[in-house]
């Protein structure tokens, strides 16, 4: 056998493994869930949520307040989780063993990543941004409920297939991102003018260096007109000011 031939064999069987994992890997975004009724009602408003705000929020970053939103949805799942495996165990549907301590790790690991979104997001750090966003968090959810709810088996193929084709899923979204139009809101809230300088700011512009003291102390010889324009005081010193005659009036009775 040649060299080439060899090369071809391992080739097609690279080739072959390839698509099989990819096939498996949508059938568990698409096709499991649909086999059993108690993760359809769970994965589908994941996916309901995920639509609405990848493509009308979140189409070039997350916000610090979506972050935190997105943060809890993992902490709540992965406490049902929990909830539901302690619930099998108490009633003997499940036998504990390795594939029950995995399950409490991946619980526990998405507990800890929806928390870590949450403070992020308080603390503004900017890795929310992009750790944060409702891509990943549905990612999450959507790969791992099956595997919780015992539907899919345990296994290598299972974490290979979630972790290959990770990259996949984020940039085939991020192309449909930038291939689609940006919301109309989105672009309303791009046009508003930000009052983060000064020279944006409705109020007149006013510096340390404008302030001198010498206008206001009366001792100082300062002449500045301190008058609002358009504003011309009366003369003190007139005779419209002086003081009345009062030699003049004559005395009345009461």
């Amino acid at each position: 056998m040649s060299i080439m031939s060899v090369i071809g064999t391992h080739l097609l069987g690279f080739l072959s493994y390839s698509w099989s994992l990819l096939v498996y890997w949508l059938s568990i975004l698409f096709y499991i869930p649909f086999k059993n009724p108690h993760i359809l009602w769970i994965i589908i408003p994941i996916w309901i949520a995920w639509f609405f705000a990848e493509f009308f929020q979140e189409k070039k970053k997350t916000s610090f307040g979506n972050a935190i939103s997105n943060g809890v949805i993992p902490v709540w799942v992965s406490i049902d989780w929990t909830r539901m495996i302690i619930s099998q165990l108490t009633s003997e549907t499940l036998q504990f063993g390795s594939g029950i301590i995995v399950k409490f790790i991946i619980c526990f690991f998405v507990l800890a990543y929806g928390v870590v979104i949450i403070i992020g997001g308080i603390k503004t750090k900017g890795f929310v941004h992009y750790f944060g966003r409702t891509r990943e968090v549905t990612y999450i959810l959507a790969v791992f409920t099956p595997l919780i709810y015992g539907v899919l088996e345990l296994d290598g193929k299972f974490f290979l297939a979630v972790l290959v084709f990770f990259p996949v899923f984020y940039f085939v979204i991020e192309l449909i991102d930038r291939l689609t139009p940006d919301p109309t809101e989105l672009d309303e809230q791009e046009d508003k003018p930000s009052f983060s300088s000064p020279s944006d700011s409705p109020f007149p512009d006013s510096t340390p260096s404008d302030f001198n003291p010498s206008r206001f102390d009366p001792s100082s010889n300062n002449t500045l007109n301190l008058n609002p324009p358009g504003f011309n005081p009366p003369n003190l010193n007139s005779s419209e000011f002086n003081s009345p005659d009062f030699s003049k009036m004559q005395h009345g009775r009461f």
